[in-house]
């Protein structure tokens, strides 16, 4: 049973926080095939389920929007309607082009969709990287294989370099 609670916390850990399942399973004493096999599982399954998930959520959510404000109470449609238009008069004043986000637009028109499979796995988290391919990528149908190569071929790595690091 402890055996069986081991593996499934590197599988939880692995399907939001990737980077760190290496360590904690090495931490917890499996070996090396253990710890390449339940963390390849968790990063693709919790990728494909965060994934299919976001798309389900940002859908629905243009479905159930008008339906949930026709019965907020007036307080809070008031509230909210005064922080919109905060909002609107703070973007129409806003500086449209800085520095920052000419950064942004560049780095996303010319590394975009590599740059969020290569990196996502390691240093944002599968979660984020979830949702911002199916945000902005999700009409590309070479993201989802793309990401989950990117999974399993970070997952050895990271396995190859914990396990020669940490002489486990």
């Amino acid at each position: 049973m402890e055996y069986l609670l081991k593996l499934i916390s590197v599988f939880l850990v692995a399907s939001i926080k990737y980077f760190w399942a290496t360590p904690y399973s090495f931490g917890l004493r499996l070996n090396e095939w253990e710890t390449i096999f339940i963390i390849e599982a968790g990063g693709i399954l919790g990728f494909l389920f965060f994934y299919f998930f976001f798309g389900f959520l940002f859908k629905e959510l243009k479905l159930i929007w008008p339906r949930v404000y026709h019965f907020t109470p007036v307080l809070c449609k008031v509230r909210f309607e005064m922080w919109l238009s905060r909002h609107r008069a703070n973007r129409i004043n806003a500086r449209k082009f800085t520095k920052k986000n000419k950064m942004i637009v560049r780095m996303r028109k010319r590394y975009g969709m590599w740059w969020l499979v290569i990196l996502s796995p390691i240093i944002l988290s599968i979660p984020v990287g979830a949702l911002l391919g199916n945000k902005y990528f999700k009409h590309n149908h070479h993201f989802i294989p793309y990401m989950l190569l990117s999974i399993f071929i970070w997952g050895i790595v990271s396995v190859a370099l914990f396990s020669t690091f940490m002489h486990h």
